[in-house]
């Protein structure tokens, strides 16, 4: 048996702690002091002055944005001493019991824990009693979305016919999980996320009435954690005050917050710029080792890059990008380093890189990998300097050896006066070579010079053989008329060739609707014709027709006429010149080919 010791030696229990955290002692107490949702207390505040409060309301939006906190607030206008007014007291009985909880006219419900058709059903037995004189009973139901769905049949009457003095205040963060008979019956308010500066502008308050010292960069490193709530930018200053009391300085705050340290991240994107993977390797390294996540770490990244193209496309950047001067004219030096164009493209890449990293195994891995492609990202002189090449390369492969059009001469492959720099798609002529003859040089100037069609531009509009498989003869087709009309290629989609000859064409299409629009436009479609095979043509356009008893097509694609077509489509792109240029200029193959403008 074990003796009890004497009550002189026992530990003595205090009582709870009796300490409220900021997000409670700071909770707004009228509307004045609602921030950031002026479209929802501005009408809140004329219905109250104008006697015309609805009987249903229902307040949604994130959370921590205020909305319990405007239910809190209008019953206190409602059941105030000296209301109804949309200026409560606050030191009146019935404004400290709504302050407190403890109102009996005004009732909260937790409806994640209350889901059942029994808890709504004691609701309405407590609308039998009516309120104090001169009061409202006030029912606020917070996460309204989690009642079942039998719950919510049973609230259908009251909400249509409640009795006097009544009111149901509902909060959810879930509105599309409300039936829609619920939200006919209600007044609807979306609350939305506040903005990072009017998070800072509160929190400086509160820090003020504090004795809380904090820099301007800890308070919007807060506000940039908090994604816009309220609450959680007031819960993460409680927790700095827990860590350090109230001389918070931003070394705490980059360790509480496990944020990265913006000077790493400054190098990160420095060495990207410069080329150096190796450089960006070890910072980015250094980041985690500070025990920040990968996923953090792309983030802080893709932010960062971001202000960058800001900085390098607009002037004033006041409304644009957060930070003291010294901080943006920082951002400013890193951003001139880089071409606007590179620095999109480095946020394109990381943030498609970064896209897995919560689900990878290997985050870290995946983000060096992600860095080490920053880093070797082609500039904008790398692309120029690829085009000068293939223009050099291109030059042995025109007709006959001779110059082109535009008027330039090769002596042993090279050109009689060299280029500064790579020319554009139009060339003027340059002086022929002086061994050229008189009518070479006369008819060069004769003639204009033109820039060289596209590859696609070529194969596509230039007149198919008379042996070409129709489906070559359709595909090209289809590209030439996709230019002139749109509507026509969709149905050509659908058709198929059964017959051509010279000057006629047949077609077969299945689909009724496509069927129909080309005979309904098929002038316009012989006119396209006509320009396509530079010859009037004549067209036909019949339903298609049905197998034939062995299953197989009566006429059109076969699988040997399509590995035709294939073969014909490899063959014009492998004799096109400028396909062989580029193929040679970036040691590559043909994969694949597809009619421009198709699937």
């Amino acid at each position: 048996m074990v003796a009890l010791q004497p009550a002189s030696q026992r530990i003595r229990l205090e009582p709870p702690l009796s300490y409220q955290v900021i997000a409670r002692r700071w909770r707004p107490q009228n509307f004045e002091e609602v921030t950031g949702q002026i479209h929802v207390t501005k009408p809140l505040r004329n219905a109250v002055q104008s006697g015309r409060v609805p009987h249903a309301l229902l307040l949604t939006g994130p959370r921590g944005v205020g909305k319990t906190t405007l239910a809190r607030i209008l019953a206190r206008c409602l059941n105030c001493e000296n209301g109804p007014t949309d200026e409560p007291c606050g030191t009146c009985t019935s404004c400290q019991e709504v302050a407190q909880g403890t109102a009996t006219d005004v009732r909260e419900v937790d409806a994640a824990s209350r889901t059942g058709v029994d808890d709504v059903r004691e609701i309405i037995e407590a609308l039998r009693y009516a309120p104090s004189p001169g009061k409202h009973t006030i029912f606020v139901i917070d996460e309204v979305h989690m009642l079942s769905g039998a719950a919510f049949n049973a609230l259908l009457k009251t909400l249509e016919e409640p009795p006097p003095n009544c009111l149901f205040v509902f909060a959810t963060t879930n509105p599309e999980k409300i039936p829609f008979t619920v939200l006919s019956r209600c007044q609807r308010y979306d609350l939305r996320l506040l903005s990072n500066a009017e998070v800072v502008e509160r929190l400086e308050l509160i820090c003020k009435e504090e004795g809380i010292e904090i820099s301007d960069a800890s308070l919007r490193a807060v506000a940039r954690e908090s994604q816009g709530s309220m609450r959680d930018s007031q819960t993460l200053l409680d927790q700095l005050i827990a860590y350090e009391g109230t001389h918070i300085s931003d070394e705490t705050v980059q360790s509480v917050l496990d944020l990265v340290d913006h000077n790493l991240l400054a190098q990160i994107i420095e060495a990207c710029i410069q080329g150096n993977a190796e450089a960006a390797l070890h910072s980015g390294q250094l980041a985690a080792q500070s025990g920040t996540e990968p996923a953090r770490i792309a983030a802080a990244l893709v932010a960062l890059l971001r202000d960058l193209v800001v900085l390098r496309i607009a002037k004033d950047v006041s409304d644009l990008i957060e930070g003291g001067e010294a901080e943006i004219q920082a951002l400013r030096t890193l951003a001139e380093q880089e071409e606007p164009a590179r620095l999109r493209r480095m946020f394109k890449v990381l943030v498609q890189e970064s896209a897995g990293l919560s689900v990878t195994p290997f985050p870290m891995a995946v983000l060096e990998m992600a860095l080490v492609r920053l880093a070797t990202l082609p500039r904008g002189d790398d692309v120029q300097a690829l085009l000068a090449k293939i223009d050099q390369l291109e030059a042995p492969t025109r007709g006959g050896g001779g110059p082109p059009s535009g008027g330039r001469t090769r002596n042993g492959g090279q050109d009689s006066a060299p280029q500064a720099k790579p020319a554009p798609a139009r060339r003027p002529p340059s002086s022929p070579a002086p061994n050229a003859s008189a009518q070479t040089a006369s008819s060069e100037q004769a003639s204009p010079a033109t820039a060289p069609e596209a590859p696609g531009e070529v194969i596509a509009n230039e007149p198919p053989a008379p042996e070409a498989p129709v489906e070559v003869v359709l595909d090209r087709l289809r590209v030439f008329a996709q230019k002139e009309n749109r509507g026509l290629f969709a149905s050509l989609s659908e058709a198929r060739i059964t017959e051509r000859t010279n000057g006629f064409l047949k077609l077969e299409v299945s689909a009724p609707f496509h069927r129909k629009r080309l005979q309904d436009n098929l002038a316009e479609f012989e006119s396209i014709c006509q320009r396509f095979f530079s010859r009037p043509t004549r067209i036909e356009i019949n339903e298609a027709k049905a197998a034939d008893s062995r299953g197989g097509p009566k006429s059109g694609t076969s699988s040997q006429s399509k590995r035709e077509a294939e073969r014909q489509r490899r063959q014009t792109a492998l004799n096109h010149p400028k396909i062989n240029v580029a193929l040679e200029a970036l040691k590559a193959e043909i994969v694949d080919i597809r009619p421009i403008g198709g699937k």
